[in-house]
């Protein structure tokens, strides 16, 4: 079992969306608590009713969203009685604090499982409120709990119930209209992606919805917003424009802008715009009518909206993917899909269908991103060692050379180590140097000679080695307080 949680300001409007359900035959009345009249187990709802019962305790005090509204959503394998429901409510209720407010229990039945909706408000009759804190957290061990002790089966994330999530087509006449508007314009805004308020509104006019820009200016500033409205099945405006800010802020113009730069890099991909491509294409070559060619598509999940002018003209082409649940203008997929080419191909018997039809390419495979990591990626020449598969042979030295040492390559030193500077012709260590091998140079003591105009034989003695090291010190600082001063 799932429970999903949704705040709002209205009582009257989460009400009405349920009454709505109630007159349609998709949902009854379980179970009123605290509220006026007798409403247990009923197919009619009385507004008037509740919207009396809550009402007393939305005036104390005005607060942010005061309405509770809680969908509780069994597996679609449990079958539970009305009385199971009702309990399974009241438990919850009591448990999230709500158990002396006012509230109302609907079971629906308009998708494939029933389920329940709680609607009730946070204001206690004392002007305290209920706190709202953790209360998904606090829901989720309360569903756990219930599911080990009715036997029901375990929730499984992402097979929740998902009536919230699921824009519907606006229906002038029905009951409700700003809420309609509210729930399409929201979730088309949320779920789908668009790269401008007219794909926007292509979007929109699916779902028997309009919108229309408004701007002017007002104390110096300028300004912009949105207005909209319900349309019938032809297009025409029906009903009041409504602003976006009394609808919902996802339907606003900060929040389009938004979207629109979110969405900016993935509509520009190639591979979200490939696989739709090649659909459209494959398309174009099988139709010869416009009728022809928008069934092939809708076929598969493609709504194409082909705009025609007062004269017939097809002025644009737009295509709604509902599998990748995107918006592209014609023109963003190339110029074999532009408006143009779709009014040469569909209106013009004349028109060279060669040259227009754009070039068919294979179908990308779902698992094309698998496909290319799996594709050998080119070496950097720096890392490009030769084949080697038998070693190379030294070279031989000459008679009478030694054979020359290859120079092992030298590691930077690093920041942290300290590097220590040993006095040149000075030894760090306090044992005599050892002979270096005939051929390899001079010893030390050559050395040392050398620079003190002695023979360099070799033939010194440790005493005569060890004054001279401390002649040398001597020099060294006497050298040293010259340099200072």
């Amino acid at each position: 079992m799932v429970g999903r949680i949704t705040k709002g300001a209205s009582i009257r409007g989460v009400l009405e969306y349920n009454a709505g359900k109630v007159r349609q035959g998709e949902a009854t009345v379980l179970y009123g608590n605290k509220v006026l009249g007798d409403c247990e187990q009923s197919d009619r709802f009385d507004m008037q009713r509740a919207l009396l019962s809550f009402q007393p305790y939305l005036d104390i005090r005005k607060i942010k969203d005061p309405v509770f509204h809680v969908s509780l959503n069994p597996d679609i394998r449990d079958k539970l009685t009305d009385g199971q429901l009702v309990d399974i409510a009241r438990e919850y209720m009591e448990r999230m604090g709500f158990g002396e407010q006012p509230y109302y229990v609907f079971k629906h039945r308009d998708i494939d499982r029933e389920h329940i909706h709680i609607v009730s408000v946070r204001l206690r009759d004392d002007g305290s409120i209920i706190s709202d804190s953790n209360e998904r957290y606090r829901t989720g061990a309360i569903m756990r709990d219930m599911e080990q002790r009715y036997g029901l089966h375990p929730a499984v994330r992402g097979q929740e119930q998902r009536e919230f999530d699921t824009a519907h087509r606006v229906e002038y006449g029905r009951e409700n209209l700003k809420q309609q508007l509210k729930s399409t314009v929201r979730l088309l805004a949320e779920q789908y992606r668009f790269g401008s308020i007219s794909e926007y509104r292509t979007l929109l006019n699916l779902y028997n919805v309009d919108l229309e820009e408004r701007k002017g200016e007002a104390n110096g500033k300028r300004w912009s917003g949105i207005v909209y409205t319900a349309t019938n099945d032809r297009g025409e405006w029906v009903g009041t424009p409504i602003k976006s800010s009394a609808l919902t802020p996802k339907g606003g113009m900060k929040f389009l802008e938004k979207q629109i730069t979110k969405n900016d890099g993935d509509i520009k991909s190639e591979q979200l715009k490939g696989p739709i491509r090649g659909t459209i294409a494959r398309a174009m070559h099988r139709a010869r009518t416009k009728a022809a060619f928008v069934e092939l598509l809708k076929a598969d999940g493609i709504d194409a909206v082909l705009r025609e002018n007062k004269d017939g003209r097809i002025s644009g082409a737009k295509f709604v993917d509902h599998r990748t649940r995107t918006v592209l203008n014609g023109s963003r997929l190339g110029k074999s899909y532009s408006a143009n080419v779709f009014q040469e191909l569909f209106n013009n018997p004349a028109a060279d269908r060669t040259a227009l039809l754009p070039k068919l390419t294979a179908p990308a495979p779902a698992a094309s991103c698998q496909q290319t990591a799996e594709q050998p990626r080119p070496e950097r020449p720096a890392k490009v060692t030769p084949p080697c598969p038998t070693p190379a042979p030294a070279p031989v030295p000459e008679p009478g050379r030694a054979a020359e040492q290859p120079i092992p390559p030298t590691t930077p030193v690093r920041q942290t180590e300290r590097i220590h500077m040993v006095p040149r012709g000075l030894s760090p260590q306090p044992h005599p140097a050892q002979p270096a091998p005939h051929g390899a140079g001079e010893s030390l003591f050559g050395i040392l000679g050398d620079m003190l105009g002695q023979p360099g034989d070799g033939s010194m003695s440790q005493e005569e080695f060890e004054a001279l090291r401390q002649s040398l010190s001597r020099r060294r600082k006497r050298r040293k307080r010259g340099i200072t001063r």
